[in-house]
């Protein structure tokens, strides 16, 4: 799924990256904030068992935290002119590094991964919105496992590319996820709990689903509602949970579906016609979004209640 345009110079991530590491990459996610890029999840792979120690890169600020797929034989890593290690990783286990160390590799042995670049100014607007202080290193076991991260790669490999075209808000929510995880899993951010009573006011919750609803085919992003709202995005995002139930995302696939039955009950509009006024974009994310909620296809549904 992809938010933004690539560019290949703009980051170590995606095309870069597997050009950098002489291994296939796959854009998995992109995600901007006022045009600047602040998160990217790529997929590397590779089948050759030797290579080349990696060139020099220019410092970044930024980091790169990779979630290994399958076992790592070998894993050779330079920064700052020193070797730092030389060992196997097992599938699972998580490696984060600073891209402003000037950090080199060489890894032997097939590799299937997925990298997370993350913008360090993302990390520290985070950290600003809930008052914490910036991260200034994440710093990983190599042994560890992480299973939570491991579920949230899976969920990503497994979601379809349309959900990022037709949901800004399942985009924003996805990547305040992740930044959030870093943050205080590897960055020992310690962002305060939202407290019991924590969920929107009740003029709020009618002000983010008004918008909502009057939205419903536009690319609604988290931070336009948290602003009509007069919070910040992570802390609406959470509140708009705990008071709903739903992640702000969730809630909008769910109106859309019931504008989706509306339409296909009082209309004879064709189906890619109420894909449309939905917000879904096209027919057939429409049939897969519309048939895992109400358990038939458009269709189906149509002639089934009609007859």
């Amino acid at each position: 799924m992809t938010t933004v345009q690539e560019n290949t110079q703009s980051g170590l991530f995606g095309q870069r990256l597997g050009n950098h590491l002489e291994m296939v990459s796959q854009s998995i996610l992109h995600v901007s904030k006022k045009d600047r890029l602040s998160l990217a999840v790529t997929r590397l792979t590779c089948t050759r068992r030797d290579r080349d120690r990696t060139a020099s890169i220019e410092p970044e600020t930024a980091f790169s935290v990779t979630y290994k797929l399958n076992d790592v034989e070998e894993h050779e890593f330079w920064s700052e002119g020193r070797m730092r290690y030389a060992r196997g990783f097992g599938a699972g286990t998580v490696n984060a590094i600073d891209l402003s160390e000037d950090p080199r590799s060489r890894v032997r042995g097939p590799f299937d991964t997925l990298q997370f670049y993350l913008r360090k100014e993302a990390l520290d607007e985070l950290a600003y919105e809930r008052g914490a202080s910036p991260v200034s290193a994440l710093r990983s076991s190599p042994d560890a496992k992480d299973p939570i991260l491991g579920a949230m790669c899976g969920f990503l490999l497994s979601t379809p590319p349309e959900l990022a075209q037709t949901n800004q808000l399942f985009v924003d929510q996805m990547a305040l996820s992740l930044l959030t995880y870093f943050a205080e899993g590897y960055g020992g951010m310690h962002i305060p709990p939202i407290p019991s009573n924590g969920g929107l006011a009740p003029w709020q919750e009618r002000r983010a689903k008004e918008i909502m609803h009057s939205r419903l085919a536009a690319r609604l992003a988290i931070a336009d509602i948290a602003r009509e709202c007069r919070l910040t995005p992570s802390y609406f995002a959470k509140a708009f949970r705990r008071t709903t139930g739903m992640s702000p995302h969730q809630y909008l696939t769910h109106i859309r579906v019931q504008e989706a039955k509306s339409l296909l009950l009082s209309s004879t509009l064709p189906l890619a016609d109420i894909a449309l006024i939905g917000g879904f974009g096209d027919q057939s994310y429409f049939t897969r979004v519309f048939t895992r909620s109400v358990g038939a296809s458009p269709g189906a549904w149509r002639r089934a209640m009609l007859r």
